[in-house]
């Protein structure tokens, strides 16, 4: 009985725990500081001392840029010169999970764009999606639940131009040390013990 009450009250640590990660994920929103057309977006705009660093440029490493509309109707931040990538990096102990984003298409006309989302962690690409369809008037929103303690970067193009990004949302979680792990197991059988005996 008390084994059964430990289990479920870890269960709901657990499912609490994640809840409350998803409830206050947070978005880098380009409107919120920037409101002019062509404005240089700064390259760690997003960044949380301490807590996640972000770096936003394009392939030739040059700042982003802000367009106040016209990316499906919204605002977006392009490349003027190529592919557009968002790195996300998690500091202090921490992993991040990327949950989604936003593409919007200029000139609020179809069109496509490619993407491309890597997990830092492991070799390769873990996400292409070529040539995605991109509406005009409701753009794209690519919902997805990947996470990593290494980082994850979001490319977007070939024609970074003429598609944009905004509302990238994501979510921080403290990664569980070693030792954490450890004592959770030796106290899971501690209690395994003690339950065997007392059954005896």
């Amino acid at each position: 009985m008390i084994f059964k009450q430990f289990l479920s009250g870890l269960a709901l640590a657990l499912v609490a725990g994640h809840a409350s990660a998803i409830a206050v994920a947070p978005q880098i929103v380009f409107e919120d500081a920037h409101d002019s057309n062509g404005q240089s977006i700064e390259k760690t705009y997003g960044s949380i001392a301490g807590q996640l660093d972000t770096l936003l440029e394009d392939n030739n490493g040059n700042n982003l840029r802000f367009w106040t509309e016209g990316y499906s109707g919204l605002p977006a931040a392009y490349s003027g010169t190529g592919i557009g990538s968002i790195t996300l990096t998690p500091r202090g102990g921490n992993s991040v999970t990327l949950l989604s984003f936003f593409l919007g298409a200029w000139r609020n006309s179809d069109r496509t764009i490619s993407y491309v989302i890597d997990d830092l962690a492991t070799p390769g690409v873990d996400i292409s999606f070529p040539d995605a369809p991109v509406s005009g008037t409701s753009g794209r929103t690519v919902n997805l639940d990947m996470t990593s303690a290494a980082g994850i970067r979001i490319t977007f193009g070939p024609d970074g131009f003429n598609g944009g990004i905004n509302n990238i949302t994501y979510s921080l979680q403290p990664v569980p040390e070693p030792g954490t792990w450890a004592m959770l197991g030796i106290g899971l059988g501690v209690l395994g013990f003690g339950l065997r005996r007392a059954r005896r």
